[in-house]
């Protein structure tokens, strides 16, 4: 029976799945070092909310764009392959730059590749997957995106360990810009992949003119999901602020350099850079690929059955099961200060763990429910405005959560984080509320 199932998922979605892995390989080998990188280039909290802000709003206006383009010309695969072609060879370029606001152009032309490729990209599994599969599709889809997430974290620790054991790299920020620049090896792959492997049928029904766009077009039922999606976003937040937070946690306890300290192998290969605050960056930096891994490993292993289970029970009801495990882990984290700085670092593992179940739960079954909800031939323009509706919130909830932080962090050291964490937590449940009321899924055969 499993092996049935396995062969019914369509090859497009499977070469597609490949992509998203190698795609996410090189991202993951950039995304999880970021907030060091910054706080190296000597930036912090608020300048990480306007790179992670201005990043996804970015996408999500060319997702409108290109899902309503997508649905006229029926060339899915001619826009999958500009958006990832242009983040393959933008990406690696974070290694060159030389002041933290420099991160915020690079990230914006990533993000611009993403916004052009992912509502085609997401139309075109929804067109090559029977309807009594779609929520295992999507939720195969992104496990094979968190496999790369797996994967690159991974090989940003070898290479860093590369950078430092053999070539007898010293400074950390140059080992950093190096990892960076060598992430254009997957990109590549992902672009070449999509060249030689993944076929689309070419439809008649386009006539290559834009279509007009009118929200009047979907449904009062579709209408009030994305607007409930735009408010949970609001208390979304980047995850490089739980980056952020732990990369804090761990530089004030100083309770992962003692494990460290405590494995004579490891405390003997980190003991030969520099003085003591040089190692313990290293240390910290290196520290925090490793939980960025573990968090995508969690997400590897539920995200397909979660959107399998949401074939059977309900979309709705997978959704605000994520959307309850998303508030309780903030809400959580906001009171990680009130632990000791021992427990905090085990605390962000667990909850880290938990966290990646709201991906699971809501990813997958999130691009379902729209597939549910929309018509065959508004799919491209239905994901475009479902994307674009989760980045339209990105930039104020970063900004906010970014100010949040820093300002409640200054009056009351060590609290910036209750307070930022504390009102995302609460948004969501008001959004459970809202979803459970105003929305209505379609019923699971």
């Amino acid at each position: 029976m499993t092996g049935k199932n396995i062969i019914r998922i369509p090859k497009a979605v499977i070469m597609l799945g490949i992509v998203s892995l190698f795609t996410d390989v090189a991202t993951e080998m950039i995304y999880p070092l970021v907030p060091v990188f910054v706080a190296a280039l000597g930036s912090g909290a608020i300048l990480l909310g306007v790179i992670e802000g201005v990043a996804e709003s970015t996408s999500s206006m060319l997702n409108l764009v290109s899902g309503i383009i997508s649905d006229k010309i029926r060339k899915r695969k001619l826009l999958v392959l500009i958006g990832y072609s242009i983040s393959s060879l933008v990406r690696p370029l974070t290694g060159l730059v030389t002041s933290a606001w420099e991160i915020i152009i690079i990230r914006m032309f990533d993000r611009v590749g993403k916004g052009i490729r992912s509502s085609p990209r997401d139309a075109l599994i929804a067109s090559a997957t029977d309807e009594s599969i779609r929520g295992k599709a999507y939720g195969f889809h992104q496990a094979m995106d968190h496999v790369g997430a797996v994967v690159g974290p991974v090989l940003a620790i070898i290479t860093l360990l590369v950078l430092f054991l053999v070539f007898g790299i010293k400074d950390s920020t140059s080992a950093l810009r190096w990892t960076f620049i060598l992430a254009i090896i997957p990109g590549i792959l992902a672009v070449l992949t999509i060249v030689f492997f993944v076929k689309e049928s070419v439809s008649e029904n386009g006539n290559g003119k834009l279509p007009a766009f009118s929200l009047k077009s979907f449904d009062r039922n579709f209408r009030n999901y994305l607007l409930i999606m735009i408010l949970f976003t609001l208390g979304n937040s980047s995850d490089a602020f739980l980056l952020f937070r732990v990369q804090e946690a761990i530089h004030k306890s100083g309770a992962v350099v003692d494990i460290v300290g405590r494995i004579r192998p490891l405390h003997e290969m980190v003991s030969g850079f520099g003085d003591k605050r040089t190692q313990s960056d290293i240390i910290n930096i290196l520290f925090l690929p490793l939980i960025w891994a573990f968090f995508h490993i969690i997400k590897v292993v539920f995200s397909t059955p979660m959107g399998t289970l949401s074939d059977r029970i309900g979309r709705k009801i997978v959704i605000n099961a994520g959307w309850a495990i998303y508030a309780f882990v903030y809400l959580a984290f906001a009171l990680l200060v009130f632990l000791s700085p021992g427990l905090q670092v085990l605390a962000t593992f667990v909850l880290f763990g938990i966290y990646a179940l709201f991906y699971a739960f809501t990813e997958g079954t999130g691009k379902a429910f729209v597939a549910d909800l929309v018509s065959e031939d508004k799919r491209g323009t239905a994901f475009g405005l479902y994307n674009f509706s989760i980045g339209l919130g990105a930039l104020p909830a970063s900004l906010i959560f970014g100010f949040l932080y820093s300002y409640f962090d200054k009056r009351f050291p060590g609290y910036g984080g209750t307070v930022a964490f504390g009102f995302g937590g609460i948004i969501a449940i008001i959004s459970m509320i809202l979803l459970a009321v105003n929305v209505k899924g379609k019923k699971q055969r």
